[in-house]
């Protein structure tokens, strides 16, 4: 069974007899230790989706299940990475990071929790500034301390909603090229929400389309066959990505112009490299 599965769920907002479906019949399979991304227009619901498989909300129909568990609530084998960082500002860094290996870890003694947190600081270049508050940092600055903070409570998956969106295009790519090595180290299962198709080609296995709400859904999985590293500097060159590219934005684009079907999301279709949505 995958590690994590999404069965035609659904989420609407609103007061009753005045409710908007925001997700329809979204289903999904995730392997352990797979990187997968879901592209998607701004307004389509992917934050929403990540809520829900985050546990912070509750579906109104269908079910997600992780590791063979049906979702309930939230819980230490997910970590979450936002856009906004979510980061306590009286807090320096080092306390940031610390607070959730407190929640994750309450029973290791503190020595060892130090060292844990000094060991996920150094790993995304920001052990000089642990005394520093995110008042202090840039924003690059802040979305290490918030990867670092998900990562050092070893959850078994990371869900990313967004995370470089904000970011300079270099503070963006330097952070992009950190993730795959973190990533390529520990492989751990990875669900990332963007609405950047390249992105999505450089860092991810599968990409999944979200089509425009309301009434979003899945569409096709097309496989990003092409090995690592993938060097961002000719990507804009190769056949293959163009291809992958256009695959992802046809999807969109068509499911702008037509209305939402409920049977798309339960596709499993590759479309794989250069075929058409």
């Amino acid at each position: 069974m995958s590690y994590l599965v999404l069965d035609r769920v659904c989420k609407s907002y609103g007061t009753a007899g005045k409710r908007t479906e925001v997700l329809t019949n979204v289903s999904l399979s995730v392997e352990r230790g797979e990187f997968v991304a879901i592209v998607g227009p701004s307004g389509s619901g992917k934050t929403t989706l990540v809520a829900m498989i985050a546990g912070l909300m509750k579906p109104d129909s269908g079910t997600i299940v992780i590791d063979g568990k049906k979702v309930k609530g939230t819980g230490l084998d997910r970590g979450v990475v936002f856009q906004n960082y979510s980061l306590l500002p009286w807090f320096s860094v080092f306390s940031n990071v610390l607070l959730a290996v407190e929640q994750a870890c309450p029973d290791w003694p503190a020595p060892r929790r130090k060292q844990h947190v000094e060991r996920y600081l150094r790993m995304v270049n920001l052990w000089p500034a642990r005394d520093k508050r995110p008042a202090e940092l840039s924003g690059g600055m802040r979305q290490r301390v918030a990867v670092a903070r998900a990562l050092a409570m070893e959850p078994n998956m990371l869900l990313m909603d967004e995370p470089f969106g904000a970011l300079d295009a270099l503070t963006r790519g330097t952070l992009q090229d950190e993730l795959i090595r973190i990533w390529d180290d520990n492989r751990r299962t990875v669900l990332m929400i963007t609405n950047d198709v390249d992105e999505a080609i450089l860092l991810a296995d599968r990409i999944v389309p979200l089509s425009f709400g309301p009434q979003a859904t899945l569409g096709p999985e097309i496989i990003v066959d092409m090995d690592r590293p993938r060097p961002r500097q000719s990507l804009h060159r190769n056949a293959d990505v163009k291809r992958l590219r256009n695959s992802v934005t046809e999807y969109l684009v068509h499911s702008r112009r037509k209305p939402a079907s409920r049977s798309l999301g339960s596709s499993t279709t590759p479309l794989g490299i250069g075929a058409a949505p």
